[in-house]
């Protein structure tokens, strides 16, 4: 047969240099990301905390907030349908609430010192709202900002290939098959008849007419049946696998 001729309209060795050349490309893109990742982080990091904060507060989100206001002054009724803090719009705060939340925003840093003493005595205004969430903004930023300082100096971990293997296959397979079959039928039917015929004229006729005649016939019947059937057809299975190693590396990032 000739399907073997036609091998190559599957583009095997095309299949097998993409998949070579994704997997290659899969883990550069990989090693840059993380790369990307350190710069990023010691990019931030060698800010002073004043510029962080002022280039990181406008991110924090509401949720953020609202945790945080969460944990420094929780609802007096805490309702399911309530707000989860007591630091709303139309609340008033005690003295004594007023410095637990002073307090809980104060940043304080070698590079930079704020007390954010925003919140006063009474009821929470627009305008001592607005002041107190930029104040948790620059505490949430501060916070970060401790956190990727330390793990400059713990350092950090990284994937490293140690190695691998690409594998790929494939199952050619042609099949064909014919068949034929007659059959035929032969039916022989034969008969044979008789008739004879007698007349007289009278009782005492002397005289009598007679005939008598004979016929034979043949009957011959043949049927044929023929099938012819033919099958052929290709069977291909292309299949590829990747296999990679990994290690863990401990990257240093503290510069002493």
């Amino acid at each position: 047969m000739g399907y073997a001729s036609r091998l190559e309209e599957i583009g095997f060795p095309e299949f097998t240099t993409k998949l070579v050349s994704d997997t290659f490309d899969a883990l550069i893109a990989a090693n840059i990301r993380q790369q990307q990742a350190y710069i990023e982080l010691l990019t931030a990091t060698s800010k002073s905390l004043t510029a962080f904060i002022n280039d990181t507060k406008d991110d924090i989100t509401p949720a953020e907030i609202v945790q945080l206001f969460s944990a420094i002054l929780p609802p007096r009724d805490a309702q399911p349908e309530g707000s989860p803090t007591g630091i709303v719009v139309g609340q008033s705060l005690t003295a004594d609430e007023v410095r637990s939340v002073n307090e809980a925003l104060t940043v304080t840093d070698g590079s930079a010192t704020s007390n954010n003493d925003v919140a006063t005595s009474g009821a929470i205004n627009a305008t001592k709202y607005a002041a107190l969430v930029d104040a948790a903004a620059k505490r949430i930023a501060a916070n970060k900002y401790t956190l990727l300082t330390e793990m400059v100096k713990i350092g950090m971990l990284r994937l490293v290939v140690t190695d691998g293997k690409i594998e790929t296959r494939l199952n050619f397979n042609a099949y064909g098959s014919d068949s034929f079959s007659r059959y035929t039928n032969d039916a022989t039917r034969s008969s044979f008849a008789v008739r004879a015929q007698a007349q007289s004229g009278g009782l005492v006729s002397l005289w009598v007419k007679a005939s008598a005649s004979t016929q034979f016939s043949t009957m011959r019947v043949s049927t044929v049946n023929t099938a012819s059937n033919s099958d052929s057809g290709v069977n291909v299975e292309v299949m590829g696998g990747v296999t990679i190693n990994f290690r863990t590396d401990y990257l240093p990032l503290a510069q002493n």
